[in-house]
């Protein structure tokens, strides 16, 4: 009998121990995040999706008619998330396009309020540092990124490079994208524009990137498209230059509205908004569409 109960001991150890570290089912086709909700108005959409590095905070911006605000939510320690609470950072009328960076797990984002030190009633890219007793204080990047021009949609790879749009920096459509890098003795930012083809006429935003910074998302109202919007993705190759722009096709794709990408802390998982519902899938899945649209003639 002692033996017998020794054994089922060990058993129910080996099975809690296998359930402790066996990885979470990772979604192949797109799903709700927040699954059951009512769904939201062209009004109150909900957009840019982004993790922490460490998985435990996520934060994502919504739409309150003429108003943004970006909303938290905590990793539980049953695994569940807490219910979004509204970020109090300032702000004239929106807070947006929330990035964290896998370079320094800090939260970057964009706000329209006013930097009075340069007269700046702009939107310009912001970051804060997620603490142990929640968030430290918001500070603007300098000038050698923000300028006289709306910044916007920040995204940063493990290596430090910032990805963000902007309609000034002699842009060719409505917001380009531009790469910058810190340099590391004078404490200003170099920035180079994209190679030619990536950034279009029309506006390109919402960037999420990997975590090794070799592929980048964005929305494009460029053709091919399936719907209202896409969502786009650039891949770097070995050599370390930008490839060309594809459409990253169904599933992620839809007649609908598509846009507002982000990553996981792991890189695993690309989330986006359809319609304004925030969606998650697998990013193995979501690349496996990449190509299947011909270019328009």
């Amino acid at each position: 009998m002692k033996r017998a109960l020794c054994l089922f001991a060990t058993a129910v150890i080996a099975a809690c121990s296998a359930g402790e570290t066996s990885a979470p089912t990772l979604p192949h086709t797109p799903v709700e995040v927040f699954p059951g909700q009512a769904p939201p108005t062209p009004f109150t959409r909900a957009y840019g999706l982004t993790e922490s590095p460490d998985g435990s905070v996520r934060v994502f911006a919504r739409e309150q008619n003429d108003l943004t605000n970006l909303y938290e939510l905590r990793r539980q320690p049953d695994g569940s998330w807490s219910e979004p609470q509204e970020l109090d950072f300032p702000r004239r009328n929106k807070l947006t396009n929330p990035s964290f960076s896998f370079a320094d797990g800090m939260l970057y984002y964009a706000s329209d309020v006013d930097i009075l030190e340069r007269g700046q009633r702009d939107a310009n890219i912001w970051r804060v540092a997620l603490t142990e007793e929640g968030w430290g204080t918001p500070e603007h990047l300098p000038a050698s990124i923000n300028t006289g021009a709306d910044e916007l949609n920040p995204a940063m790879d493990r290596a430090g490079r910032l990805y963000f749009t902007s309609n000034g920096y002699d842009s060719i459509g409505g917001h380009d994208i531009f790469e910058a890098a810190l340099d590391a003795e004078t404490g200003e930012w170099q920035v180079t524009a994209m190679p030619d083809g990536i950034n279009s006429a029309k506006a390109e935003a919402h960037l999420a990137v990997t975590p090794n910074g070799n592929r980048l998302f964005f929305y494009s109202h460029r053709n091919p498209k399936l719907g209202v919007v896409d969502i786009w993705t650039i891949a770097r190759g070995e050599d370390g230059q930008w490839g060309k722009p594809e459409n990253l096709g169904a599933p992620v794709n839809t007649p609908g509205i598509d846009f507002g990408p982000g990553m996981s802390g792991d890189g695993q998982i690309l989330f986006f908004s359809r319609d304004g519902v925030l969606m998650e899938v697998a990013l193995d899945s979501a690349l496996e569409g990449v190509g299947t649209l011909e270019p328009d003639s």
